[in-house]
């Protein structure tokens, strides 16, 4: 059977530049983990047919990547049977599940000879109990990651995925490659753009340690829902707002530049494709402290849903402009503050959790991540995740900053502060000590 072989796609290039970051023991940064549970009396057997089938039906999932050329190349290679290992778990938890997966996703995919994902079925006292994935970035993005788990499901319950062929990346990557006067307008757009943004925001090099820390707050969701029907603004532009007002009072600041995280599954033909489509989409969010809360979020909703909208490009097309302009920063990698909103993926804490009513603090953060990176999923609750180095913020101030977002969002659903410096950023949990904090 010949092998497919074609350009990147702009998202698959976007992640291949920023792991160009990383240095070589870094590499394994690429690595998302997925831990899927499986119906009770699910067989090995059944989770590898299962898995499988997925791994056939995407493309995705059977690519290895050249990053030599200076136009990286993905080749597809068909589909061979495989057996999934078995690793035995000291209990059945979803809990042991995810300490395996991160392990797991401790050694390197190598992409240009490697598939990108790695898989095991955890079982405990022999019965499986989830599917244990690792998948490179390359593959992989949130909303391609809740694809894959319901597809599992259907097939583990016994359904079908019907006979439809599904969206590939090589066809993205050659439909983005023949729109060549929506490409150059949309580098236009981003050439423009970044003049506005904040240099002491686009830094690169920060070694310092990293420091992350998690939140779980259902009064945070509902006041972010009453906003967002107040202001008849998007979710995740509340949840972005009160995280740069958070910001601002924290660091003194009025101006803040985020490497806004885009989806970029706006067009419906992709909405299936399983790959990585992230790409940043900056914008500078600015308020005075006199301003009014509602008018920062409704300012944030629509500079926020025009970035979006371009979020779609060439990178290596927008650092040739930059270069040719004479920009002095002209990487379009190098943001020192992101902002990645996850979609509807939050699950509920497990009883006894710190995330309930405190803060839960990572033990491990990556090197390589940017100095402030800010992640968000909604639920029943929302969940945010924060990882900072130390240069950027002193570690007892991630737990408070997660904290004060909170607070902003529960203390402003109301309407009742009438400028940003009047907002109460107090705490209204238990922000425990970051547990690193007396070495």
């Amino acid at each position: 059977m010949s092998l497919t072989t074609a350009p990147v796609t702009f998202g698959q290039l976007s992640v291949i530049r920023d792991l160009e970051l990383s240095a070589p023991d870094e590499q394994s940064d690429g690595n998302l983990t997925a831990v899927y549970p499986l119906p009770d009396g699910t067989t090995a057997e059944a989770a590898t047919t299962a898995w499988s089938a997925l791994v056939e039906r995407h493309e995705a999932l059977r690519t290895v990547y050249d990053r030599a050329p200076a136009e990286p190349l993905q080749t597809v290679q068909p589909f061979r049977p495989f057996r999934l290992d078995r690793v035995e778990l000291p209990d059945g938890s979803r809990a042991s599940a995810e300490v395996l997966a991160e392990e797991m996703a401790a050694r390197e995919i190598r992409v240009e000879t490697e598939h990108s994902w790695r898989a095991v079925v955890a079982t405990h006292a022999g019965t499986p109990s989830h599917l244990v994935c690792v998948l490179h970035h390359l593959a992989v993005d949130a909303a391609a990651c809740a694809l894959l788990e319901a597809e599992l499901r259907t097939l583990l319950a016994g359904g079908s995925l019907g006979t439809q062929p599904v969206p590939q990346p090589v066809q993205l990557a050659l439909a983005q490659r023949a729109q060549e006067r929506q490409r150059r307008r949309t580098v236009e757009y981003w050439l423009k753009a970044w003049e506005g943004f904040v240099e002491e925001d686009r830094t690169a090099g920060d070694t310092s340690p990293r420091v992350r820390a998690g939140l779980y707050s259902e009064a945070a969701m509902t006041a972010a829902l009453r906003l967002s029907e107040r202001l008849r603004i998007s979710v995740q532009s509340v949840v972005l707002g009160a995280s740069a007002i958070a910001l601002f009072r924290l660091k003194g600041r009025q101006r803040v530049t985020f490497g806004l995280v885009a989806g970029n599954r706006n067009d419906p033909r992709w909405d299936t494709l399983v790959s990585s489509l992230n790409q940043l989409a900056p914008m500078t969010v600015a308020a005075e402290p006199g301003a009014h809360p509602d008018e920062v979020l409704r300012s944030v909703y629509r500079a926020g849903l025009e970035r979006l909208l371009h979020g779609s490009y060439s990178m290596d097309e927008l650092r040739e402009r930059l270069t040719a302009v004479g920009h002095p920063n002209p990487d379009p990698v190098l943001f020192g503050c992101y902002f990645n909103f996850l979609g509807e993926i939050a699950e509920t804490p497990e009883p006894g959790s710190p995330l309930l009513d405190g803060i839960e603090w990572a033990p491990t953060a990556w090197q390589a991540s940017p100095g402030f990176n800010l992640r968000v999923a909604t639920g029943a609750g929302l969940q945010l995740s924060l990882t900072t180095s130390r240069d950027y913020l002193a570690p007892e101030l991630t737990g408070a900053y997660l904290a004060a977002v909170e607070a902003v969002l529960v203390r402003t659903a109301d309407g009742a502060p009438d400028t940003l410096d009047q907002i109460d950023h107090a705490p209204l949990r238990r922000v425990d000590q970051y547990p690193g904090s007396e070495k």
